[in-house]
C-alpha cells in the first residue's frame, strides 16, 4: 500500500510558520487564497510572518511592544510602498532639520547668546526634508545633537546636518540637504547600485550625539564620525564578530553566537550587542590625520557589560548551553534591548528586570544594579527606551519616565539603602498610562511618544522658542492655544500641567496652523472675542482648559480613517535629540486632500463653561466639548 501523501493544510502551525519566512508577501498572500484553512487570522494575519516580512523588507525597527499585532504589521507593509515621508521640527542650526533655511546670522555684534538667532532658523511645525521623496521608501529617522539621519529600504545612510556641531570650525558646514554617508574606497559608493551588497547595506542604526553606528546586513559594525568622511569599519582582538551572507531568515540561522545584535552609539561611548558575549562598549572612533584611506579600526580598548552574554536555551551558544551558567538566568536573565545614557548603560531582560551600570573611565562598567521599582513582577514583555538623561520603561501598558538623577541616587545608596524604596524619581504621566504608546524619543528638555495608533504626542520644554515640541507656534499666542506657557525673557515654552492628562498632538496638516492663527486673533469677530481672549492670556488655568477644548477638536480634523483604518496621516517612527525632533509617516493624500473635514475658517474665539464654574463672557453660544469636559481634580496650573 502506497504511503499517504500528507497535505500541507495537515501539517501543525508550529511547522508552517517555519516555512512562511522563505515567501514573499505576494507569494504568501496566494498561499492564503488557496483554501480557507489559510485564510483564518492565525495564519492571513500571522505576526511573526508580516513583522519580519516588513522589517526585511523595508528595514523597519522592531517594535516589541506591539509585534505581535499581525494586522498593524500587514497595513504598515502595504502603505510602506508608497507613502512614506519624512517630517522634521525645532532648532535648525547647522541646517540639521534638512529643511532650505539660511545658517543662523547675529543681529548685533554685542547681542546676547539668547538673542543671537534669527527666527528662520527655527522651525515649530512639522516640515517635510527636502529631496527625501527622492530616496525611496524611508525605512528609519534618528536625530543626533546637531543632525538627523535617514535610512532607505536599500541600506543606505542619508545625514542632514553635521555629526559634530562642537567642531562645526574645523569642518565643512552642514548643508540644507540629505547627503550620503560613503564607506571606504573600494566599497560601493554610488546610489545606482544594481547589485546588493551585505556588507554595506545597513540593517540597523544608531545616532548618538556627535557620531552614528551602522550595523550591516552581514553583520558588520560602521561608524561616523564625520557626514564627509568615510566610515571606519569597528574590530576588536579579543570579541569574535562573525558576518553572514546577510540573505538568511533569522529563523533558520543555526547558531547566533558572535554575531550582532544591534548598536548603540551614545552621549560619548559606542557599543553593541554580541551573542555569547553581550554588551561591549568603547569610545567613539574618528579618523586621524594619517589614517589615509583606511577601511577598519581595531578598537584595543573595549569593555564588557557583565552578566549580559546570558542567552536562552533557543538561543546561541559557542558549544553547547552547558557554557552558560544556569542562574545567571535567574538572576539576570536574557538581555532583550539596552540603552547608552550620558553616564549609564541601562539594560531589560527576558525575566522582567531592568538593570543600570555606570560609565566609568573610557566607558568601562565595573559592575550592575538592579532598579527594584522598576522590576515587571509579571514577567511580560517589557522595553527600555531613551538617551543623554532621560528614558522610558514599558511594562503591562505602562510607561514609566525616568531620569539620570534617579540612577545616580540608585547608584550611590547600593550600601545604605540596597531596597531602594526611598529613592524618588519615577514618573508616571497619565496621558501615557494604558494609551497604546510603543516608544517615546528624548531631546534635551523634550520628549516625544509615538502611539500604536499612529499618533505622536509632544511633552516637556522648547528652549527659546525653537519648535521642539512640534505644536507650529515658534512663540506666537498660537502656542498658547496649544498649551504652552512662555515665559517672558528668555522665551522658554513649557507645556502647562493640565496637558499632562492627553498630551498634546502633533499636527501635519498646515491648515490646522491657519485654524490656531485665526483663533488665536479672535476668529471671525475678535470684538466679540475680545474678553475671552483676555481671560485666556492672564489666567493659566482658563488658558489650560481652552488648550484641552482645542485638542479636542483637533482630533476631529482625522475622523475619518480610510478603508485601512490608519487615517490622512500615520506615524511609524519618531526621535528627538538636542533641540529639535522628526518623525517618519505615511501619509493618505486622498485623505489628506479631501474638502471639507473641518470648517476651520468660519471659526471664533471658543466660549467654554469652565470647571471652576464661571462662564466665559461673550454674545455667541457655548462650545460643546466634542469628548466631554474633563473633570480636573484640582487646579494643574497651581500644582
Amino acid at each position: 500500500m502506497a504511503d499517504r501523501v500528507t497535505n500541507l493544510t495537515e501539517l501543525p502551525l508550529d511547522i508552517l510558520v517555519l516555512v512562511f519566512p522563505y515567501l514573499d508577501a505576494r507569494s504568501f498572500l496566494s498561499l492564503c487564497c488557496t483554501c480557507k484553512a489559510f485564510q483564518q487570522p492565525s495564519i492571513r494575519l500571522d505576526p511573526a510572518y508580516w513583522s519580519y516580512a516588513t522589517r526585511s523588507a523595508f528595514r523597519v525597527p522592531n517594535q516589541p511592544v506591539v509585534q505581535h499585532d499581525g494586522d498593524r504589521w500587514q497595513k504598515l507593509y502595504r502603505r510602506l510602498l508608497t507613502q512614506s515621508r519624512v517630517y522634521t521640527w525645532g532648532n535648525n542650526t547647522h541646517h540639521r532639520l534638512g529643511h532650505s533655511y539660511d545658517e543662523p546670522v547675529t543681529r548685533h555684534p554685542g547681542a546676547p547668546r539668547f538673542r543671537r538667532f534669527v527666527q528662520n532658523s527655527y522651525c515649530s511645525f512639522p516640515t517635510e526634508m527636502d529631496h527625501a521623496r527622492e530616496l525611496g521608501i524611508i525605512a528609519d529617522l534618528q536625530c543626533g545633537g546637531w543632525s538627523t539621519t535617514v535610512l532607505t529600504s536599500k541600506g543606505i545612510l542619508h545625514t542632514a546636518g553635521v555629526l559634530d556641531g562642537q567642531s562645526i570650525y574645523n569642518t565643512a558646514p552642514g548643508t540644507d540637504h540629505l547627503q550620503r554617508l560613503q564607506f571606504p574606497p573600494g566599497y560601493p559608493s554610488s546610489s545606482t547600485e544594481a547589485y546588493y551588497e551585505p556588507t554595506t547595506a545597513i540593517r540597523q542604526f544608531s545616532a548618538g550625539r556627535s557620531h552614528i553606528l551602522g550595523l550591516s546586513d552581514s553583520g558588520r559594525i560602521w561608524s561616523w564620525a564625520k557626514v564627509q568622511s568615510p566610515a571606519l569599519q569597528i574590530k576588536f582582538p579579543d570579541v569574535e564578530i562573525k558576518e553572514t551572507s546577510g540573505n538568511e531568515p533569522s529563523a533558520i540561522q543555526p547558531s547566533l553566537y558572535g554575531r550582532v545584535k544591534q548598536v548603540v552609539a551614545g552621549w560619548s561611548c559606542s557599543s553593541a550587542y554580541v551573542y555569547g558575549t553581550g554588551i561591549v562598549l568603547w569610545e567613539p572612533v574618528r579618523r586621524g590625520r594619517n589614517d589615509g584611506e583606511s577601511d577598519t579600526m581595531l578598537v584595543l580598548e573595549n569593555f564588557e557589560v557583565p552578566k549580559t552574554g546570558y542567552q536562552r536555551t533557543k538561543g546561541p551558544a559557542r558549544g553547547s548551553e552547558s557554557d552558560h551558567d544556569p542562574a545567571l538566568g535567574d538572576e539576570v536573565g536574557a538581555v532583550l534591548n539596552y540603552i547608552v545614557l550620558e553616564i549609564y548603560v541601562v539594560f531589560v531582560t527576558d525575566i522582567g528586570k531592568v538593570f543600570c551600570g555606570r560609565l566609568g573611565n573610557k566607558n568601562k562598567v565595573d559592575g550592575i544594579l538592579e532598579l527594584l521599582a522598576l522590576r515587571n513582577e509579571k514577567q511580560t514583555a517589557i522595553d527600555v527606551q531613551g538617551s543623554f538623561r532621560r528614558f522610558a520603561i514599558f511594562k503591562n501598558g505602562e510607561v514609566v519616565t525616568v531620569d539620570q538623577d534617579y540612577l545616580d541616587a540608585c547608584w550611590n545608596s547600593r550600601g545604605t539603602s540596597p531596597e531602594q524604596s526611598e529613592i524618588e524619581g519615577l514618573a508616571r504621566i497619565p496621558a501615557l498610562q494604558h494609551n497604546d504608546v510603543i516608544s517615546v524619543a528624548f531631546g534635551d528638555y523634550h520628549f516625544l511618544a509615538l502611539h500604536s495608533t499612529g499618533v505622536i504626542t509632544t511633552y516637556g520644554t522648547e528652549l527659546q522658542s525653537c519648535g521642539a515640541l512640534g505644536l507650529g507656534c515658534d512663540g506666537k499666542p498660537t502656542g498658547r492655544l496649544r498649551g504652552i506657557d512662555y515665559e517672558i525673557f528668555n522665551h522658554n515654552g513649557s507645556l502647562l500641567p493640565h496637558t499632562r492628562r492627553t498630551g498634546r498632538q502633533v499636527w501635519f496638516r498646515a491648515e490646522q496652523g491657519g485654524w490656531l492663527a485665526i483663533l488665536s486673533n479672535g476668529g471671525n469677530d475678535p470684538e466679540e472675542a475680545r474678553e475671552r481672549i483676555e481671560l485666556f492670556t492672564t489666567d493659566r488655568n482658563v488658558q489650560g482648559e481652552v488648550s484641552e477644548w482645542v485638542e479636542q477638536e483637533g482630533r476631529a480634523w482625522d475622523e475619518d480613517k480610510g478603508e485601512d483604518g490608519l487615517g490622512a496621516y500615520f506615524a511609524l517612527r519618531v526621535s528627538a535629540a538636542g533641540w529639535h525632533s522628526g518623525a517618519v509617516v505615511m501619509v493618505n493624500d486622498d485623505l489628506v486632500n479631501k474638502p471639507g473635514v473641518y470648517d476651520w475658517q468660519h471659526k471664533t474665539f471658543p466660549r467654554l463653561k469652565l470647571s471652576d464654574g464661571r462662564e466665559m463672557a461673550g454674545a455667541v453660544a457655548f462650545d460643546d466639548w466634542r469628548e466631554g469636559r474633563p473633570e480636573w481634580l484640582s487646579h494643574p496650573a497651581q500644582a
